[in-house]
Parts: C-alpha cells; structure tokens; sequence
C-alpha cells in the first residue's frame, strides 16, 4: 500500500482568516453540540441521536488514528481573527466553527472523498467555503493528491452552491448511491482535479 507524503504530525492550515487544525480532546463539548443541528444530522452520516460519546471518540482516537494511517486528514475550522484566542490557541469550544477534512483516502490512487459540516452559528459567513479551499490547496498540493470528490445529497442545495463556488465540476448523478438513514439517496458527484 502506498503512503502519502503526509508528515508525521498533522498541519495546521491558515488561509483567508481560516485555520485548519487537528481536533484536541477540550473540542469534544463543541462536536457535541454542533452535532444535534437538525442540518448535520440531515445531510451528514453523524449519528442519530448524536451524544457525548461520539463526539470524544471523534476528537481522540477517530481523527488521530486516521491521520496515522492515511486514511483520513479531519481538521477542526477554526477562525484566526477570533477574539476568543489566547496565545495563538482557540478556548475550548467557542472557537469551533465547523468540521472539514478528507474521508476514504486511496493513497494508491490518490483520490479522497471530502467532508464537512458548518456549526449552526458559523453559517452564512462563507466559512465552509474558505475552509474547503484551504483542505483542497493542501490535499492536492503538499498532500499528494490527485482527485478529490464530493459526493452531495441531490437536495442539499447549500451543499451544491459550496461545490460549484469551490470550482468542482459536476460530472454526474448516482442514482441511490447512498443508504442513508434506512433510505437510498441519489447523490451528486463533483471532483477536484490537482
């Protein structure tokens, strides 16, 4: 199996007034939180009802143990002009504005999946969309790959908008491409190319 070029402890990412960063255990009462908007859990494979202990295995052992293995790159968003940071550091949760990364790494391939969601009070303020400009310049830039996909919910309009305005192309829908919630969905894929 090959490996990226991915170093050993994961990057912080600074671009636009946002910051890509590993998620830390003191973010878990955010994830917590964010987690039972009614819109992650709609669009998003989250769990149903989402508690505390999804959101701790989140930010410690699932994100660490996926960038390790190349298998996935997730990163907290996070603002660098917040009033909360001290010394360059967010506070516990008020600095967490949405969750952004690469899922289903094929380091062979060099292709990934990407993954979001924007906290309830971080939208409307274009930080998914600077967000994942920021994960896509780095994932096809110092991370190696060559193609990045979203897949996205026919009817998740927002999502969409936030692939078109990132400059994915369309490249087609798959009929009932995803069991989502006991239902199969059809998804759109659109595609980053390096």
């Amino acid at each position: 199996m090959s490996k990226l070029p991915w170093p050993t402890e994961q990057p912080t990412l600074h671009a636009d007034g946002i910051r890509l960063r590993p998620w830390r255990a003191d973010d878990a009462d955010a994830v917590h939180t964010a987690c039972q908007d009614r819109d992650i859990q709609r669009w998003t494979t989250v769990p149903v009802p989402y508690g505390p202990d999804a959101a701790d295995a989140l930010v410690r052992t699932v994100a660490p143990q996926q960038w390790q293995a190349h298998t996935g790159a997730l990163f907290a968003v996070t603002s660098t002009d917040n009033s909360s940071d001290r010394d360059g550091a967010d506070s516990a949760d008020a600095g967490v504005l949405a969750s952004c990364g690469l899922v289903c790494v094929d380091a062979d391939e060099r292709v990934a999946e990407v993954g979001y969601w924007a906290a309830p009070w971080a939208r409307g303020r274009g930080v998914m969309r600077r967000a994942v400009r920021l994960l896509a310049e780095w994932a096809t830039t110092e991370g190696g790959l060559d193609r990045l996909e979203l897949y996205v919910d026919v009817e998740n309009h927002p999502s969409r908008a936030l692939a078109r305005a990132i400059g994915a192309s369309e490249e087609g829908v798959l009929r009932k491409k995803a069991l989502h919630r006991g239902e199969r969905r059809d998804m759109v894929l659109y595609a980053l190319l390096a």
